[in-house]
């Protein structure tokens, strides 16, 4: 029940990400076949990557590490099937598609981690680990 009603405070939102690094806050981007996908004017895919991405500046001072994502098709504040819970940034909507109706909303929750490199050091060598957590309601059409 709590989870449930964490994910309906998240759909008042439009999006968020929230990072404890330097740079700026993640965004994260969804590609099917290759393309990105525009999340504000496109129908759910069959199928979709996860990719998130970081304040271009810091690109060579950050290793991400996706661990795990969450993903929930909801309708007018319930939702429609079991959630998917994924440790891949791959994955399959064939379910969700099956079901899904314009005006329903997928709501996608990405978990992971950075290593924040010194100057001097190479992230693998040595720096700080950062935890991420990124949340995007994505409004189907």
């Amino acid at each position: 029940m709590k989870k449930l009603i964490v994910l309906l405070a998240m759909l008042a939102s439009s999006s968020w990400a929230a990072a404890q690094t330097k740079c700026s806050d993640y965004e994260l981007k969804v590609y099917q076949n290759g393309q990105e996908v525009d999340m504000k004017n496109s129908p759910l895919v069959s199928s979709l990557s996860l990719v998130l991405v970081g304040d271009t500046s810091c690109a060579s001072m950050i290793a991400y590490r996706f661990k795990s994502a969450e993903l929930t098709l909801v309708r007018e504040k319930t939702l429609v099937l079991p959630a998917i819970k994924t440790n891949k940034p791959e994955v399959d909507l064939t379910e969700f598609k099956k079901v899904y109706q314009p005006g329903d909303q997928l709501v996608i929750e990405v978990e992971g981690s950075t290593e924040e490199a010194t100057a001097d050091v190479e992230p693998e060598e040595g720096g700080e680990t950062l935890s991420y957590s990124v949340v995007v309601n994505w409004p189907l059409q």
